[in-house]
């Protein structure tokens, strides 16, 4: 946190108009022409121990290279992993959030969403938000998020078959039965219609009323809308009706979907692996998603199951039990092994001595067929006139498979029969 000094001004003039004014008002007015010196040095040194890490590792980078010169041989590889590591020091994820609104007191959100600090710059413009995620991306924890770094009340519905169920009804005994929607837009606070993609349509237009104006009609009065009152619309489509994964959502009516403003708020994985605390377990939940993503098959793996499984596991519950409980869920057996089978790499292997030439890096995507690098080596010629003769060739290499390079050697001297690559493959064949 920053500290300063505040400098007064020595002949502050008052306006005419707060001459009568309280003395508060007047006291507000002069604080404003104050001129303020900002001691930022707590708030630099906060970092200290980030950047000496940083500085020692570029360090190391440079006196190695220093020493090796151009012939770095295969060195390389440990080059690039210390390069590798310090990439991602600098990233510093997950997020870790603190905010501030107006002059209150800073609120420290602790770990979150990558995608939080967009969420609340659009909110901070009074438009009603629709977050687009699959289940288990944290859409409902980050509204929650938002009201407390607002500091306001939250209000929550989920998907409705009525209208009543947002503008509330009158009883039997004349009495106003009033609804989280109400509260939220008479009131003030953050409104979350959660699933709105699985309500049905004639029900969403009288929410869409709302948005369109500044006031609402409930049943017993119209309710103009609070300057505080803040919306967003959770979804698993984009209201376009049912998908191969979603296959109990609605299509919404086009006027309606034209009151938000749509955000993408897919699993941050970053996040999800520092919430499980367990990274074997972490890494084998995110392989299989992505196989089930390549696949399109109809099944979820979303980011409660690294963190509920990694929970189970710390508890002493065996492997095979926690794959079942957490990742499999009904998933037929055929399809279970077809997935258990595929994600174990598979590797690519050297034909020739020589040395090996990167196009591609880890982390990568590529299709079957697709040239990763290339190598070169050393072919003896045997001619009736110059005899033997040698000449250095060229060959590209291709990947065997549709997947993700999860490793790749560097430029680098090979034998034959060495690992090039080892790719997660998606293949469906």
């Amino acid at each position: 946190m920053s500290r300063g000094k505040i400098k007064k001004p020595k002949n502050p003039e008052l306006p005419d108009n707060l001459t009568k004014k309280p003395l508060e008002d007047v006291i507000y007015h002069v604080i404003q022409t104050c001129d303020v010196e900002v001691d930022d040095s707590e708030w630099q040194g906060s970092d200290k121990n980030l950047e000496d890490e940083i500085t020692s590792i570029d360090g190391k980078i440079i006196e190695i290279e220093k020493r090796l010169g151009d012939n770095k041989g295969d060195l390389s590889e440990q080059i690039n992993d210390i390069k590798s590591e310090l990439k991602n020091l600098k990233k510093r994820q997950p997020l870790d959030l603190i905010v501030k609104v107006d002059h209150s007191k800073k609120t420290d959100l602790g770990k979150q969403h990558y995608q939080l600090p967009t969420l609340l710059r659009i909110l901070a413009t009074k438009l009603n938000v629709y977050l687009i995620g699959p289940a288990g991306s944290g859409k409902t924890h980050a509204a929650i998020q938002c009201a407390n770094a607002l500091k306001i009340p939250f209000y929550f519905t989920g998907a409705i078959a009525s209208e009543f169920k947002l503008t509330g009804f009158m009883d039997a005994q004349g009495r106003i039965v009033s609804t989280e929607f109400r509260k939220a837009y008479e009131t003030g606070g953050l409104f979350l219609f959660d699933e709105i993609d699985a309500s049905y349509p004639q029900a969403v237009l009288a929410f869409n009323a709302a948005l369109s104006n500044d006031y609402m009609d409930f049943p017993d009065k119209r309710v103009e809308r609070h300057r505080n009152f803040y919306c967003i619309a959770a979804a698993n489509t984009f209201g376009q009706g049912a998908d191969r994964q979603y296959i109990g959502r609605n299509q919404l009516d086009a006027a309606s979907l034209d009151r938000f403003v749509f955000l993408d708020w897919n699993y941050d994985l970053n996040l999800e692996r520092d919430l499980a605390s367990n990274d074997d377990w972490c890494n084998y939940v995110q392989k299989i998603r992505r196989f089930i993503y390549a696949y399109k098959i109809r099944h979820v793996v979303s980011p409660r199951a690294s963190m509920f499984g990694a929970r189970l596991l710390a508890n002493g519950i065996p492997r095979d039990v926690v794959e079942i409980t957490i990742l499999w869920k009904g998933l037929d057996e055929a399809t279970k092994q077809k997935i258990i089978q595929n994600i174990i790499p598979q590797q690519i292997k050297s034909e020739y001595d020589g040395v090996f030439i990167p196009d591609i890096k880890t982390g990568v995507t590529v299709k079957r067929n697709e040239v990763i690098g290339k190598i070169e080596f050393e072919k003896t010629i045997h001619t009736p006139y110059e005899g033997i003769r040698k000449s250095t060739e060229v060959k590209q290499i291709t990947s065997s498979f549709t997947g993700l390079i999860l490793k790749i050697s560097n430029r680098k001297k090979i034998k034959k029969g060495d690992i090039i690559a080892e790719i997660e493959s998606y293949d469906t064949q």
